[in-house]
């Protein structure tokens, strides 16, 4: 029986052919996970204006997941879930054993193995590169997203387009440089669409592929608190949970190989809901890591976007 995802993705096909487009290997498997994301990110969008819990005490509260956790949040970052698909198609995760040296041998040694992953450049595009995270490798703040986009891809840089920039600022307005902290994603590569037409959230899949990299990373790093950019990557790092909303976790101290997460919205959501209250939320946010560090905070940046 035709089930709707196999018709959707049979006049995907059927457009591209009637256009003389290449037509792109989709599979329904990857196309279904693909379809909840894109429902997560509206989500995210539809949660902008229900968003208005107060900021108070998410410095003091840090969430620990017990051992005994429920498996909708579990331990280990490299769980998996129903919404998850099997890993046929990506292979056991890698193992990342960081090498004996100083963080600069052992970030040399992780870009290469990243770099030259067969699995990572079978996602990338003939003239692309993997993408591999960057920063002060002593850094009290590593900023995590999920994936790169198309500038990302084609310059090999995280971070470096439009939401990238907007982070840049982000991180300025902190009284910090882009060079005083960490930025990584998840995913080394850009997930495909179709004739690489704009970009799509990565499935659970890719992501529990592409974490052990990042946990190593943050391994080198030790940071004092890593930043969560949006809810794909809090499910990437957390574990999927199809009841976990941003107007829940936005704002609030989780706990990530034992440093402290803070979750706030991936700067593209700025781009897309260039708000006031929208951009409050998010440097509310940026105020709670400051004040968890122990930052200065001048009376000016208290006010921004009030």
């Amino acid at each position: 029986m035709q089930t709707e995802i196999d018709r959707l993705l049979e006049s995907i096909l059927k457009t591209q052919q009637t256009l003389g487009e290449e037509t792109f290997p989709l599979s329904p498997k990857v196309l279904s996970d693909f379809l909840k994301n894109e429902h997560a990110v509206l989500e995210e969008d539809f949660d902008r204006d229900f968003c208005t819990a107060p900021m108070g005490g998410a410095t003091e509260q840090i969430v620990s997941v017990p051992s005994s956790a429920p498996s909708n949040f579990p331990q280990t970052a490299l769980h998996t879930s129903e919404a998850q698909t099997s890993s046929d198609d990506f292979g056991i995760p890698p193992v990342v054993t960081l090498p004996s040296g100083t963080k600069a041998e052992q970030w040399a040694w992780l870009k290469e193995k990243v770099l030259s992953c067969p699995n990572c450049l079978r996602h990338v595009p003939e003239g692309r590169k993997p993408v591999f995270g960057s920063g002060n490798l002593d850094a009290e703040i590593f900023f995590c997203g999920e994936a790169p986009g198309a500038e990302e891809e084609e310059q090999g840089e995280v971070f470096v387009g439009r939401a990238g920039q907007l982070l840049t600022k982000i991180i300025e307005a902190m009284g910090l440089r882009r060079s005083d902290v960490y930025i990584g994603n998840i995913m080394n590569w850009r997930p495909e669409t179709p004739n690489r037409i704009g970009n799509r959230p990565p499935t659970q899949e890719e992501m529990r592929f592409c974490l052990p990299y990042l946990i190593g990373q943050v391994e080198i790093v030790h940071p004092k608190a890593l930043v969560a950019l949006g809810l794909t990557a809090v499910n990437g790092l957390l574990g999927y949970d199809a009841n976990r909303k941003m107007r829940d976790c936005r704002g609030h101290w989780f706990e990530f190989h034992q440093i402290p997460l803070l979750v706030t919205y991936h700067p593209s959501y700025l781009l897309r809901n260039a708000t006031l209250s929208a951009k409050r939320m998010v440097w509310e946010d940026m105020l709670c890591v400051m004040k968890f560090l122990k930052m200065p905070i001048s009376e000016k940046q208290e006010g921004y976007f009030l």
